[in-house]
């Protein structure tokens, strides 16, 4: 036999019926019996085990009782296994149709290679720098860790870790290969010996890497065969979580490897690789949360200190520094809260919203300026200039930022415009499941798989595009790698089930466009709504107080204090009904959604918590607080 591919899987259903539609129509290309496919399942928690045994009757499935990691599942699966070739293969991956044909020519070609990798590509169409490996040395894992790389990535000396001086697309001898797609001659393994069992998940690849080079062999990174790689469906790469799982793995690999004071060396620079991440990671998250409302802010209040010295300039009138700046602060307190209030920052852009954004903060400035002691005050004609910009600003912002990075930032159409790739025999059903599941308000059209110019069309017009996966890995691959150069989400559905995996952004999934309906509150626009009548209703309480009718104990000022620090919602779920998992997140009620009133049948409760999930209306909620607080 040829080849072997092992597959090793942990509640990744979904990923797996990709990758192994993909892998079998690879290996069909190799020949009848010239290949075998193992699944072995790491106690699986989602009946991955059973499902792949009953639509994969050629798949091997071994099942064990614990999750002994990927190391040794990998171990137990090649033991099992029989080819002249072994791949060890991520179950979220996938393979286009002629990649096991040009992985083995090239393995075969070179009788010094003991493994070889190929270039992996994430869901949003990147290329993958771990598809390549340097040993890590302790000055390139602190690079790695640190993040230090990425200031030169084509560097060999800050990018050792990545092999920064070679190409992506340069098929050369590397040191380290990625146990996502690693393709192993057996003389080799049986030479170097099995995967290392002290690595539960990572280090293992890089542990084999090593040991196959000291066996005598090389590694190649095999560039003619590009995957995809859809990455870190258990952990999310780049967080401190990782790095400190990563952390462990490095140091479990430089006991192994290192000694003395290169050992030392390595664990020093791991540790403070892991305080730079720790740090990098804290502020990028900050930052890349609130960029826009920063940009924001800092624009509007760089606008009315501009303002202030445009009217000294012109009049001669001078303006002292105290009204500049608390100026400056109302402006950027009026831009924040439009943005934050009306989800002027939703990407992508919403034309009402962030119009309403603008006429927010033009009103909040106002109304701030207005009490203002008059020794905190400047001209009247510099305030309504800032109004005028601040009713604009947040639009031509969106405006420049969406000309300038169309890639990042698009403006959303009034109903969603969805692409679908399918082949012809799945076409109805598809769109089907697309138009019943998420709603007629989506814009669904159909884009031609075959034509070359494709990726360009849905890039210009498409929201979301959903790729079939029954066209084939080669068409999965071409279609993301598309939608990364016009900045356009792909999502791909396996043939064997209904989901739309991978992607770009979270935003642009199908159940972010129109989850629970048009109207749902899985929608944030919706939650937003919501969140604005609790606050506004919780400061009338706290003005007013909740009068003296039955429900005045419920509508007290404690509630509403409550109900400010979100730890509260007026109007809640009932739950206690099966399926009520589903339901948008929402805070505990203080009242219940209906009439108010908790209700003793499980299927009028069920009934009220599914038309108020499906069919939010603001208003209803404020009249219906409304007749709480008289009656």
């Amino acid at each position: 036999m040829t080849l072997s591919v092992i597959v090793v899987s942990y509640n990744v259903k979904g990923y797996l019926s990709l990758c192994l539609d993909s892998a079998l129509a690879a290996m069909d290309r190799l020949g009848e019996g010239q290949a075998e496919l193992l699944v072995f399942d790491n106690a699986s928690a989602d009946g991955s085990a059973d499902w792949v045994s009953e639509n994969y009757p050629s798949v091997q499935v071994i099942r064990s009782e614990e999750n002994l990691g990927f190391s040794a599942g990998n171990n137990a699966a090649i033991r099992q296994s029989h080819g002249r070739w072994v791949l060890l293969l991520n179950p979220d991956t996938v393979v286009p149709e002629d990649t096991f044909e040009r992985v083995l020519a090239h393995a075969e070609a070179h009788l010094d290679v003991g493994a070889v990798g190929v270039p992996m590509f994430d869901g949003a169409g990147q290329w993958l720098p771990e598809s390549k490996r340097g040993l890590p040395t302790p000055w390139a894992s602190f690079c790695r860790l640190s993040g230090l790389w990425r200031l030169a990535p084509r560097s060999q000396w800050l990018n050792r870790y990545y092999c920064g001086h070679i190409a992506p697309d340069e098929t050369a001898e590397v040191e380290v290969l990625s146990g996502a797609f690693m393709w192993l001659r057996r003389e080799a393994l049986d030479q170097a010996g099995l995967l290392d069992e002290d690595f539960f998940m990572y280090g293992e690849d890089i542990d084999l890497s090593v040991r196959i080079q000291r066996a005598g062999w090389v590694n190649h990174y095999c560039s003619e065969a590009p995957i995809v790689h859809f990455k870190g469906e258990s952990t999310k790469r780049g967080s401190l979580a990782y790095v400190r799982v990563f952390h462990d793995a490095m140091r479990i690999f430089s006991g192994k490897h290192f000694a003395g004071g290169q050992a030392l060396a390595m664990r020093i620079m791991i540790e403070l690789g892991i305080r730079a991440r720790a740090v990098s990671a804290f502020l990028q998250g900050r930052v890349r949360r609130h960029a826009l409302t920063l940009l924001d802010v800092g624009v509007s209040m760089i606008m009315a200190f501009v303002l202030v010295r445009l009217h000294e300039w012109s009049s001669g009138i001078g303006h002292p520094w105290w009204p500049t700046l608390v100026l400056m602060a109302i402006a950027g307190w009026s831009a924040g809260l439009g943005a934050a209030w009306f989800g002027a920052t939703d990407r992508p852009f919403v034309r009402v919203r962030v119009l309403l954004a603008g006429l927010a903060a033009g009103v909040a400035a106002v109304a701030l300026y207005a009490v203002m002691p008059e020794g905190l005050r400047v001209s009247r004609a510099v305030v309504g200039m800032l109004v005028v910009g601040l009713l604009i600003l947040p639009l031509l912002l969106r405006m420049v930022l969406v000309a300038w990075l169309p890639r990042r930032f698009r403006w959303r159409p009034a109903r969603a415009a969805v692409a679908l790739m399918a082949s012809e025999h799945r076409l109805d059903p598809v769109q089907r499941w697309v138009e019943s599941s998420y709603g007629s308000s989506l814009n669904v059209s159909i884009v031609n798989p075959h034509n070359e110019r494709s990726g360009a069309t849905f890039s210009r017009r498409h929201e979301l595009v959903l790729c079939d996966s029954s066209l084939g890995g080669t068409a999965v691959l071409a279609a993301i790698q598309a939608g990364h150069k016009g900045g356009v989400d792909v999502r791909v559905i396996p043939v064997s089930l209904w989901l739309a995996l991978g992607g770009a952004r979270r935003d642009s999934g199908p159940g972010e466009l129109l989850p629970w309906g048009a109207d749902g509150l899985g929608r944030i626009e919706r939650r937003r709504a919501k969140r604005r009548v609790d606050v506004l209703w919780s400061l009338w309480i706290l003005m007013v107080g909740g009068g003296r009718g039955r429900h005045a104990d419920a509508l007290s000022r404690r509630h509403a204090w409550a109900v400010l620090n979100g730890d509260k919602t007026w109007l809640g779920f009932h739950g206690g009904w099966s399926g009520e998992e589903r339901l948008p997140a929402l805070l505990p009620g203080v009242f219940k959604v209906g009439s108010g009133d908790a209700v003793d049948s499980v299927e009028e409760a069920k009934r009220l918590d599914l038309r108020y999930a499906f069919d939010f209306g603001w208003v209803r909620d404020l009249e219906l607080l409304m007749t709480l607080r008289m009656d």
